[in-house]
């Protein structure tokens, strides 16, 4: 968690991707430093990204 830091989200879906992106990873995974707005084509690239990572970091354990 990052304080005193704010993000605006291009719309619900995105920040929907974006907190199902963080529920998939452990933490410190996702970085948001230095960032205040996300789109909607950056949460969905960002999920798609956290999937995969998680699939493999499943396929590990």
């Amino acid at each position: 968690m990052v304080y005193n830091s704010y993000v605006i989200y291009q719309s619900l879906e995105a920040a929907q991707a974006v907190w199902e992106a963080m529920a998939l990873l452990p933490d410190g995974c996702i970085n948001f430093t230095n960032v205040h707005f996300i789109s909607d084509d950056a949460a969905a690239a960002n999920l798609e990204l956290a999937r995969l990572k998680a699939a493999i970091l499943c396929s590990v354990e």
